[in-house]
């Protein structure tokens, strides 16, 4: 008899327990599916108001002209973004037994003060504007912040 109420005793034991993580699980599940939501619907407001970039132009006069709009905070994030990308991946392919031939100092300023002198630049580099953007970005880059 004592085994009978021991063994009813732990069933009745497992059983709450196992109810208590079902109601956690449904509360964390619950709250997931709230954050996705909400996160959906921002989501969806910031598509309609983001700017359209047209990918097939990787150009540098398709890079200006998204970059000159200073208004357009989406354009702005994508031209700091593209900018530290293209000098990381210059970073992640420099032979290591090779000078590097670009060294952003101390004073280098903010990437808001880098972009605004690569838009000054690109005005008297014309003739660079139907080239690739991360190749002009390089030469910019090469003759702005040269090693030393």
């Amino acid at each position: 008899m004592a085994v009978v109420v021991l063994v009813v005793a732990i069933w009745v034991d497992l059983d709450v327990n196992q109810d208590k993580e079902n109601r956690a699980m449904t509360t964390l599940t619950n709250t997931l599916r709230a954050l996705f939501m909400i996160a959906f619907i921002f989501g969806q407001q910031s598509i309609f108001a983001q700017t359209t970039v047209n990918t097939g132009d990787a150009s540098t006069a398709a890079l200006v002209a998204l970059c000159k709009n200073t208004n357009d905070v989406d354009a702005q994030n994508f031209c700091f973004g593209f900018g530290e990308g293209v000098y990381q991946a210059y970073l992640a392919n420099q032979n290591p037994k090779v000078k590097p031939r670009i060294c952003f100092g101390e004073n280098a300023g903010t990437r808001q003060v880098i972009l605004e002198q690569f838009l000054t630049w690109n005005q008297t580099h014309p003739q660079f504007n139907q080239e690739r953007a991360a190749k002009t970005l390089m030469r910019f880059f090469a003759q702005q912040y040269p090693c030393k």
